[in-house]
Order: structure tokens, then sequence, then C-alpha cells
């Protein structure tokens, strides 16, 4: 991953949702650690929200991380590509790479994942910043994805992929964090 190409897509983190998965703290703090370091070296990044007025805004430590950031979109699709807004948005974007975590995995993750590859876009879905609400549909999930050609990573590679070198302030801070 190229932080130069990449975006950053964050897809139902919400208050009404994230609760009912597997393991929510991990995705909640995955999907904060992604967003925070976007934030830091300067990568564009998209917040998707399903139907907001059934699973409620984005999880509070996500709005915490993104202060006033005008980058959350709406939709009632589940294949982020299919909404006009976020498709658009990541087709201004200029990147070729669309980094995406969030839930479900199974789900919205997956299809948005599949449209974006056939639409030409290098996709990785960030496994431990992603979730259904078992384990087995996140599995199936998984592997759909990699057999449609989706790269399958970690919020570690993504971030020290984008990073790319040691010796900042910024790679120390994360190294810190690992142990």
């Amino acid at each position: 991953m190229n932080k130069d190409d990449s975006i950053l897509l964050i897809i139902d983190v919400q208050e009404n949702l994230a609760p009912a998965q597997e393991s929510p703290r991990e995705v909640i703090n995955g999907c904060a650690a992604l967003l925070n370091v976007a934030k830091k070296m300067d990568i564009p990044y998209l917040v998707a929200e399903q139907d907001r007025n059934k699973f409620g805004p984005t999880m509070i430590d996500l709005r915490h991380v993104l202060g006033e950031a005008d980058c959350y979109y709406e939709k009632d699709t589940l294949s982020c590509y299919k909404n006009d807004g976020i498709r658009q948005a990541v087709e201004h974007s200029g990147k070729k790479q669309l980094v995406i975590a969030g839930l479900e995995t199974h789900l919205c993750v997956l299809q948005t994942a599949i449209d974006f590859a056939e639409a030409g876009y290098h996709v990785f879905v960030v496994a431990d910043s992603s979730s259904s609400r078992n384990g087995m549909q996140s599995i199936m999930g998984i592997q759909r994805l990699q057999r449609n050609g989706v790269d399958v990573v970690t919020r570690e590679m993504v971030m020290f992929e984008w990073m790319n070198q040691s010796g900042s302030d910024l790679f120390n801070e994360l190294w810190e964090r690992r142990a």
C-alpha cells in the first residue's frame, strides 16, 4: 500500500450496530487507529453510515478522532460503490488503492470491496478492524473477498506500509503501542 495512492473507507461503525458484532471493541479501536494515522499522514478518508435513523451515528470513539471533519456519508445501499456520493468521493480523490474497514464483513464490507475491485481499484480489507455478528459470517466473507481478488490485511500492515520507513515520531508512537 502506498500512502500517496490510498484512500481509507470506514463502513457502518455505528452506535446501534457495532455493539452487536462479534468483536466490537477491536473494530472500534482498529478503525479509530486507522483514522488517526490517516489524518496524521494526510491520507483522505470517508466514513459511511447505514441509515443513521435506524443504526445511529458513528461510534463516539471515531467521532472523537474525526473532530469536525466533513467526511460522513449516509447510505441506504449495502455496497458503498452503489451510493453516488461515496463512489464519486472515491473517484474524485484520484486514488487507486482503497483501504476498507468496518461492518459487517460479509455484507457491506464485502459488497463494497468487490464492487470497487471490479471497477479497477486495488482493494484492501482490514480483517482485524472489520467484523460480523458471528465468526462464521466473518470467515465466509474473508474467504469470498480473497477469491474475488481483494487483499485481506491487518491494521499494522496498513499503517506500517503507509509509513514505509522507521525513525519518525509517528513510527515510534505506533511501535511503542504494539508492546
